[in-house]
């Protein structure tokens, strides 16, 4: 019994382009219900148009039907709420335009390609915009971000001393806000990490270099084998980092597709799985 279950989950990793649908179909209705609440009186007449196509037009995820009403929801979502949509909301966009044509074409080469070129243009853009930022590179992002207890959490439940500090110099900005800022009030966090400055420093070149690499191996060599060690490493340090569940699904589910490697795509499916876990449970964000 137990060999033939290990043969059927090799078989379902064997299929990229099932096992990549799936996953995106309940990250898509995930995410749908999480945030169904915003804009409810105009999602009420798109909700209730798409179940009504749902039960009587679509049969199977793979009609194109499905992927439509989808995208019109996302985009009535982005059109109501542009400035404060997260990226990965724009991301779900543009893979469900891709998925779209997918069905419609069943080429999964071109697929494949498309969602290359996503994952590569959203990791580049997200190097280079952190490149251009003097706050980033400087460490000062991450040192403010940890030291407020931003990043890292799962540090705090740990060790009570790095969470006592967390909550001081919380306190600290707190004050600080509600100060006359014609005064001038200065304040210094404490470090919840010894040399926590030139920690931060290093570890915010660490994040550009590996986000641009990973870009950059994505283009050149998709199939490469270190071009996922190099994402799967990526992803898992976001994770651990700040918990962008929601990005971190979309980029597992982006990997599934790009891996030849049945191994491989089962790695990037137990971090899908994970960040959609944590996306359901509202731990983190979403």
């Amino acid at each position: 019994m137990s060999h033939l279950n290990w043969k059927h989950i090799k078989e379902v990793l064997s299929d990229k382009s099932t096992l990549g649908l799936n996953l995106l179909f309940i990250f898509m209705i995930a995410y749908l219900i999480i945030t169904g609440g915003d804009h409810r009186k105009i999602k009420l007449f798109l909700l209730c148009g798409g179940l009504f196509l749902l039960v009587f037009f679509v049969k199977k995820i793979t009609q194109p039907l499905l992927w439509y009403i989808f995208l019109v929801i996302l985009i009535s979502d982005l059109i109501c709420d542009y400035f404060v949509r997260a990226n990965h909301h724009f991301f779900l966009i543009y893979i469900t335009m891709v998925i779209i044509v997918y069905l419609h074409n069943s080429r999964l080469q071109d697929l494949v390609t498309n969602i290359k070129l996503l994952a590569a243009i959203v990791l580049l853009f997200s190097g280079i915009q952190k490149l251009v930022s003097p706050q980033f590179v400087s460490g000062d992002f991450y040192y403010y971000m940890i030291n407020t207890g931003g990043f890292f959490k799962p540090m705090l439940y740990f060790n009570e001393n790095m969470n006592d500090i967390v909550l001081s110099n919380k306190a600290q900005i707190a004050e600080l806000t509600q100060s006359d800022p014609n005064n001038l009030k200065t304040i210094t966090l404490q470090n919840i990490l010894p040399n926590l400055d030139v920690l931060s420093h290093v570890f915010a070149w660490v994040t550009i270099i590996m986000e641009l690499l990973s870009a950059i191996l994505i283009l050149w060599k998709p199939k490469h084998i270190l071009t996922h060690i190099v994402f799967i490493l990526l992803i898992m340090g976001v994770f651990f980092t700040r918990f962008e569940n929601g990005f971190l699904a979309l980029l597992a589910i982006s990997g599934v597709w790009l891996s030849e490697n049945y191994k491989i795509r089962a790695i990037y499916t137990g971090l899908a799985i994970v960040s959609l876990v944590f996306m359901l449970t509202k731990i983190g964000f979403y």
